[in-house]
């Protein structure tokens, strides 16, 4: 059973949650007023931003050296099932959709020929452009009354809170 200070930090944060996805939008059906939802809108910025299996050493070297030759694959679409912990079945059907809107292509993994890889196209690039841009825009009419001051406490709150969450500074 939770203590009484638990329970407090429980109650407040589901508090700030509720109001936070009010504030922000993210009980509306899609993102942004685009044609994505939450979810889709996370597997594009993965899948344009995310962490690629050929970078294992963490270096991004090969990341680069295959951007150069046009070469970046992306993400394996188990990966990235696993890495936002989204339904197998239910990543399969974003990426249906997103191949069948020309956002994504497959290629067939030349290490293993049984995985296929995957990478946004510039139909899918400048949608999560258009995405990045109008979620900076949202966010920056939220916070655009706050002082100077005002902005430190939160940036400076927001890292904080990630850390005590178990996320990075």
């Amino acid at each position: 059973m939770l203590d009484d200070k638990r329970k407090a930090v429980v109650a407040e944060t589901r508090r700030f949650n509720r109001f936070y996805t009010l504030r922000i939008g993210l009980l509306e059906e899609t993102l942004t007023q685009s044609a994505c939802t939450l979810t889709e809108a996370r597997v594009l910025f993965e899948l344009g931003h995310g962490e690629h299996p050929a970078a294992a050493d963490g270096s991004g070297e090969q990341r680069f050296l295959a951007r150069a030759f046009h070469l970046d694959l992306g993400p394996a679409a188990a990966s990235l099932a696993r890495q936002l912990s989204v339904d197998a079945s239910y990543m399969t059907r974003i990426l249906r959709k997103f191949s069948g809107d020309g956002l994504v292509e497959t290629k067939v993994d030349p290490t293993d020929r049984r995985k296929r890889l995957l990478r946004l196209t510039t139909k899918g690039e400048s949608l999560l452009a258009a995405l990045q841009e109008a979620a900076d825009r949202d966010m920056t009419r939220l916070v655009d009354g706050l002082s100077d001051d005002k902005l430190v406490d939160l940036r400076a709150a927001l890292r904080r809170a990630a850390e005590l969450l178990g996320g990075s500074a």
